[in-house]
């Protein structure tokens, strides 16, 4: 909702504290290959899964930058959830018998700037990676929380692991995935993301 950049630098020669660093301001599953000055993956290693993501970022210039958008907020949140409704509505509509939508906490004013879906637990993990293969073709990028290399795992967090199990949420993570609703698309693109989820969930099925 609020984007500032991250601002600032690091200098080192040392790979290893450079890649720390990277991970540290947010770097988690791909996205130290978006810094244009960090060591090769070799060198991040498990690093993500090792360190937490504090995402902590803030400078002068970064909250000049934020302060603009604060007066949007109302705006782009209106925007943001009348898409959601309508996504939600028409995957409901078409797909309900494979598909779930989170219910809102009563009380709580959202933001729907992504879309979360709770696949059934009918379809098959090969079914899933269908899916999301499926929906990286018609390039919509569909994440799985259940991944393997997902940040949202639990089991990747060396950092603070679980004491148990939790099969339960293993379980629902297996099946949970997040898809972004971009404020920059068209109304019209919106309608272009219902039909490449719909029909890739069919492909994934019908195989």
């Amino acid at each position: 909702m609020i984007n500032s950049g991250e601002g600032g630098f690091l200098l080192t020669d040392d790979a290893e504290i450079a890649a720390k660093c990277a991970v540290y301001a947010g770097a988690y599953e791909a996205l130290a290959a978006k810094h244009t000055t960090v060591p090769g993956p070799e060198v991040f290693g498990d690093l993500p899964n090792q360190i937490p993501n504090y995402s902590v970022r803030m400078s002068a210039l970064a909250a000049a930058v934020i302060r603009p958008q604060i007066l949007t907020l109302d705006e782009r949140r209106e925007k943001y959830n009348k898409r959601y409704a309508f996504v939600t509505e028409k995957l409901v509509e078409r797909k309900g018998q494979y598909l779930s939508i989170p219910v809102n906490t009563p009380g709580m004013t959202p933001v729907h700037d992504s879309l979360q879906i709770n696949l059934s637990h009918d379809i098959t993990d090969e079914q899933v990676q269908k899916f999301l293969d499926e929906t990286a073709a018609h390039g919509l990028p569909v994440e799985l929380f259940g991944h393997k290399s997902n940040a949202r795992n639990f089991v990747n967090w060396g950092f603070a692991p679980a004491e148990d199990p939790l099969p339960l949420t293993a379980k629902m993570l297996s099946r949970a995935c997040d898809v972004r609703l971009p404020l920059m698309w068209d109304d019209e693109d919106f309608e272009d993301m219902v039909d490449v989820l719909c029909e890739s969930l069919d492909a994934a099925i019908e195989e």
